[in-house]
């Protein structure tokens, strides 16, 4: 059985990697941000990235410590996964609901989004690891390192739709915060 919920956890997980690179080499094509709540880009990428995420939830019930961690270690991975998760939810409730979907909205620059262009990947991607580790389970968390880069890989498929969609008013906030973390106005860099 967790063999079988791996599989599917890392296989989801590809297949949004397979269309976020085209997303990203072929803007044209998008698949992600999609084009309406009604596309079919946006029920294909509910579809992957839910199954993605229970299941990875799931996996790490199923494979309960299977694995090598210590108790200190994974007190403090669950801690600071916790933590990563609510900076992931402090971002979902800065954008809102609807931008979250992908479905656009205003450009927001407050909150988590003063110190990253992207606070619910940076937010998530230890939140998923973190979670992995306090299962004490290898196989969550090598599926959370690979559904970990569909949320490397997001910020480069929504930049050009950002830039097309929000204009100048994004490039100037795009040169002031970093992609993933860091603090506002650190960078000399004049493009994205």
């Amino acid at each position: 059985m967790k063999q079988l919920l791996f599989y599917v956890v890392v296989g989801a997980a590809l297949l949004n990697i397979a269309t976020l690179a085209v997303s990203i080499a072929r803007p044209d094509l998008r698949v992600w941000p999609p084009p309406d709540s009604r596309s079919w880009q946006y029920f294909y990428n509910g579809a992957v990235v839910y199954t993605a995420l229970l299941g990875l939830v799931a996996l790490g019930i199923v494979d309960w410590n299977g694995w090598v961690w210590h108790s200190w270690a994974r007190l403090f991975a669950g801690g600071l996964g916790l933590a990563s998760g609510f900076f992931a939810l402090w971002g979902y409730r800065a954008l809102g609901a609807h931008a979250s979907l992908g479905l656009g909205g205003e450009l927001v620059t407050t909150g988590p989004y003063r110190y990253s262009r992207n606070p619910q990947y940076v937010g998530t991607i230890p939140a998923l690891l973190g979670y992995a580790i306090a299962c004490n389970s290898e196989l969550t968390f090598l599926a959370a390192l690979i559904v970990s880069a569909d949320f490397v890989l997001v910020p480069f498929a929504e930049e050009s739709w950002c830039r097309e969609n929000l204009g100048a008013a994004y490039q100037a906030y795009a040169a002031k915060v970093p992609r993933f973390l860091g603090v506002r106005g650190s960078r000399d860099r004049k493009t994205v």
